[in-house]
């Protein structure tokens, strides 16, 4: 492996590039923000992006086949093997993507950025994209791994710790509110409408990242395993819950099992394919009440959010509802 200093070497690069874009796309937007993006070359970036994080969410190597190049192949091995602590990492990887949401400012530059942000986990894959000579097609050419805290403004010592966590929002609300200023911050910078935050870094404190990425990874990680192990308590009582709802929605039956006040309608026309997609992406626990929050890895934009109160053994769905990630980009912007 690498020294960690040759292996940081290359996201310090992607920040210094990052640098160089930024000035040059700040005056050709000038006169009109809302359309310095060309569309051309942003629907075939998205299109790349996707297909990649698409192909990876199911087969990492044949994306890497697919996507990217023998050299950002060996960063993604070996920053795979940081992040997962596992050296056999495709695996890992394929669970980071499915429910990473793709963010990007198309610059026309020679390299662009692409950004997974991994809501759940709170961290952000950044990935190079530059047009290789063979056929001209965008690939990945580098890539590194961010803390979204310090996307969002952290200052060094970096806190370690899933952001939304924190907040006082219940947590759907939470990690809506949380994504959507990651979202805001990295759009802002890539138009040059606001200084770079990573600009400061120094390979030390990519390295501090690194870890603290691998960090909250665990912890995401971690926090859903009552949901998988065989125990009683809350964990047991969501299973139950979850069970029941999925069954109740594949018969139409959502009104027998949902509180009063849920919008039932709505709920029954949500497409079948929608609810075998969702897969558990947070759980939380407080006393005998439980949140438990699940993600389309079909779509990362929709999740949703099942609470409950388990009273003497006697379940209670008290909350359920689907959300949007770009419903709180909307707000956010307004």
């Amino acid at each position: 492996m690498r020294s960690l200093t040759l292996l940081f070497r290359p996201l310090i690069l992607a920040v210094a590039l990052m640098l160089c874009v930024i000035p040059r796309l700040a005056q050709a937007q000038a006169q009109a923000q809302a359309q310095t993006q060309d569309q051309k070359l942003y629907l075939e970036l998205w299109a790349e992006a996707e297909a990649f994080r698409s192909l990876a969410s199911k087969n990492f190597l044949a994306a890497l086949k697919n996507s990217s190049t023998p050299e950002a192949n060996l960063t993604f091995a070996e920053l795979g093997e940081l992040l997962w602590l596992d050296q056999d990492n495709a695996d890992d990887w394929s669970i980071f993507f499915r429910h990473s949401l793709v963010n990007f400012v198309a610059t026309g530059s020679e390299v662009e950025f692409v950004y997974f942000q991994h809501p759940w986990a709170d961290i952000t894959l950044l990935t190079l994209w530059s047009r290789t000579p063979k056929d001209n097609r965008l690939r990945i050419v580098d890539t590194g791994i961010l803390l979204n805290s310090v996307i969002r403004g952290a200052k060094v010592p970096f806190q370690i710790g899933r952001g939304w966590m924190q907040e006082k929002a219940s947590a759907p609300v939470a990690i809506g509110q949380v994504n959507a200023k990651t979202t805001s911050q990295i759009v802002a910078a890539g138009m040059g409408q606001i200084p770079n935050p990573l600009a400061s870094l120094n390979v030390e404190q990519a390295e501090a990242m690194v870890a603290g990425a691998a960090l909250q990874w665990m912890e995401h990680q971690t926090s859903l395993l009552p949901l998988f192990v065989d125990e009683t308590g809350v964990a047991h009582a969501m299973r139950i819950a979850w069970n029941r709802l999925l069954l109740a929605a594949r018969k139409g039956q959502l009104a027998d099992v949902l509180p009063p006040n849920t919008p039932i309608k709505e709920l029954n026309a949500v497409d079948s394919a929608l609810w075998a997609s969702l897969e558990p992406v947070a759980y939380v626990e407080d006393g005998k009440n439980a949140v438990s929050i699940f993600a389309s890895s079909h779509n990362p934009n929709i999740y949703a959010t099942l609470a409950i109160s388990d009273d003497n053994n006697k379940v209670k769905i008290t909350h359920f509802d689907f959300y949007r990630f770009s419903d709180f980009l909307d707000k956010d912007a307004k």
